[in-house]
């Protein structure tokens, strides 16, 4: 029982360190936006895109990074923008459609299948799936 719990531990120990190097760089990369004009600006490039699901433009940060990272790095990313429950719902409903896309995406593309086509149902899904929930009142 004892070596079970050690096993567990150190095992759990070490998914926290290799979740930390995604979600700590995200999470200074996103803040240091925050501190110059960069977020802003990005926020209002991507607002009207954002804003059809409900969404504040700087929001578009975190879906990217989620993009090309991983679900955790674009939750680092999230922690650090101001957001109600009901857009958090969204974004987290549309970084867990399309989380990780390229990545994914290259693995699908050796499988045989068009990455293109993988890419492109992933991000419009996880538009769609935000619309629903801000159409629904989430």
């Amino acid at each position: 029982m004892v070596q079970i719990i050690k096993t567990g531990v150190q095992q759990g120990i070490g998914v926290v360190f290799r979740l930390a190097r995604v979600v700590i760089p995200a999470i200074i990369f996103v803040s240091v936006l925050q501190a110059t004009t960069l977020l802003h600006t990005i926020g209002q490039v991507f607002a009207p895109l954002m804003h059809s699901v409900g969404l504040p433009g700087e929001a578009a940060i975190a879906f990217v990074i989620g993009i090309l990272t991983s679900i955790y790095g674009g939750i680092g990313a999230m922690v650090t923008l101001s957001l109600s429950s009901s857009e958090l719902t969204v974004l987290s409903t549309m970084m867990a459609v399309c989380h990780g896309a390229f990545m994914e995406t290259a693995v699908v593309t050796e499988a045989g299948a068009s990455g293109i086509l993988v890419f492109g149902l992933r991000f419009i899904g996880a538009f769609l799936a935000a619309w629903v929930l801000h159409m629904a009142g989430i």
